[in-house]
Order: C-alpha cells, then structure tokens, then sequence
C-alpha cells in the first residue's frame, strides 16, 4: 500500500478520546466518540486515529427525497417516511481502512433538490463525504480498499475520489455496470473506477482474512449486490443491507419492487434472515430513516 499514511498501530498525538454510550432503536450501543474541542482549534485534517480493534463510522451520505412507495409494493399509508437518507460506511480494521459506498455526489451541496432528479428521487447534500472523513482523519489515499453494495447512483458518487483504493467487487456487479448499466450520470464515474487496483471475487469476501468484516452475496436488486457484515468486538455483529431493503416495511411486510421477485431478492432476503438469526447480528437498513435517526453518527463510532 504504497504512498499511503500508515498510523494504524501506532502511537498518534493529539486526538482525544471519550468512551460514549447511546441508545439505539435494537438496545444499548457501546460506542467511542472523540472529544469536542473549539472548531477554531482543530486542524484541516484531523490524525489518523489508532487502530487496536476494528470500528465503523455511520457516514451522511445525502438524502432521496421521494414520494412513490407503491414502486416499492407498499402504499404511502404503510410508510413511516417516503424519503430515504443515504449512508456510507468507514471501517477500520487493524490492517487497512475499507470505505463500503460512497454516496450521492459531494458536488450536489447546496445544489436544489430536483436540479439532477434521477427517476423521480431529488437529491439533497448537506455534508461532503470527504469534510467527513477529514473530520475522522483520513484521507482519499489512506483508503485501503473500496467496495459498493452495487452501483446504483445513490452508492457510486464520489468513487472517482478514491483513486488509489482496491476496488472489491464481484464480477457479476462489474459486468452489469459496464454493459447494462453505461448510462449518462455513472459512465464517467465507472471510467475512472475501472483503473483502480482491482480484487474480483465469486461468492462471499472475507476482506481482511480474519472472519471480522465480510462481503456477503445478496443478488437481485442488482446481479452483484452485496451487503456487509461485520463483528464488532462490544457491539457484536452487524449486517449493513445495501438496496437488499429500502424501507424497514418491505421487511416487516415482506414486499419488493415486482422487477426483484425473480431476480433473486427473495432468496437473498431469505438467506440474510438466516444469517442473521445464525449470527446473533443486527441489521442496519442504510435508507431507513428509523436506523439514520438512532445511529451514532461519525466522528462517533461503533466498536
């Protein structure tokens, strides 16, 4: 990993850090949060921290705003909330740094909400991912590896920040992005993640050899979908969906879009749940407005 700060296991100054305790809508979180300082005194880029276990940060990533639940076979009544935040997720593991999706475009801040609609979804950006990670320590170049839950636009935005990155990717995905899915808004981006570093891989990913942060197989929103699962050492083990659910109803009343009832969604979900149960773990619905408003936020994170 060349070219690339290396602080994970070593000994960095200057940043302080508080143990934090929040509640989340499944029970108690065992989180870390760094200490508040005056903004005047921070500096542009944060150290990076010291790794000794491995850590997610839950990312702003933007938010959909959207108003046609019935695409998702659920009626505007069964919604809680038709709009969709977007997150992305950093995960920093003793040997490197993953960053899992990377959101709607740093460049669509301050930018009105129906200026660049796609399919009906506005877009709106309030934090850039990259001020994001700033703030946590990192860099675009200490980004070990990069992987999308699939590459749909909410997901893919600002892969072109990432350019020293190995991109972890099936090649099922790979294919259906640049055959299938060549449109307009994602060529370019596609482009240039296509001269990253590269790991293509069939089945399930096991990023870091030791069974702690795993890409789990989940086709049918799209052929290479993939969501994350990771075992926290306090909080226990995660699964992060991806698009294998929106809304938390298509999960309690078990609907889907019709397109993904014979794409395989339902042997995916099915498959998930199982995992699920197996594993003891929690699952984080990344577009569900319920898990956004009860989750630790970065710099905050999960251990």
């Amino acid at each position: 990993m060349k070219n690339k700060r290396i602080a994970i296991g070593k000994k960095t100054l200057g940043l302080g850090l508080c143990m934090a305790v929040a509640l989340c809508g499944a029970g108690w979180v065992n989180a870390q949060t760094p200490s508040s300082s005056p903004a005047q005194h921070r500096p542009a880029m944060a150290p990076l921290p010291i790794v000794k276990t491995l850590r997610v940060y839950v990312l702003d990533c933007g938010q959909l705003i959207y108003n046609h639940p019935e695409s998702y076979n659920l009626t505007r009544e069964e919604v809680v909330d038709t709009n969709m935040p977007v997150t992305c997720y950093l995960v920093m593991h003793p040997k490197g740094v993953l960053l899992f999706d990377t959101g709607l475009s740093d460049r669509l801040i301050g930018r009105p909400v129906y200026e660049n609609a796609i399919d009906g979804y506005g877009q709106i950006v309030t934090k850039t991912l990259l001020s994001q990670l700033a703030d946590i320590g990192v860099a675009p170049t200490d980004i070990n590896y990069l992987a999308l839950s699939h590459s749909h636009f909410d997901h893919v935005g600002n892969i072109s920040e990432f350019p020293t990155a190995t991109w972890l990717t099936s090649k099922a995905e790979q294919d259906f992005m640049f055959t299938a899915q060549a449109t307009p808004e994602n060529a370019a981006s596609f482009a240039s993640l296509k001269q990253n570093p590269q790991q293509l891989f069939k089945g399930d990913h096991d990023v870091f050899g030791d069974g702690s942060v795993i890409l789990k197989q989940t086709p049918g929103h799209t052929p290479g979908h993939q969501s994350l699962y990771v075992k926290l050492k306090q909080y226990g083990g995660v699964l992060i969906s991806g698009d294998l659910y929106h809304y938390p109803e298509e999960r309690t009343k078990n609907r889907m879009p019709d397109k993904e009832k014979h794409a395989g969604t339902p042997e995916s979900r099915q498959a998930m749940e199982d995992f699920l149960k197996q594993t003891h773990s929690q699952l984080w619905i990344g577009h569900s407005t319920e898990f956004v408003r009860n989750a630790l936020k970065s710099p905050a994170w999960y251990e």
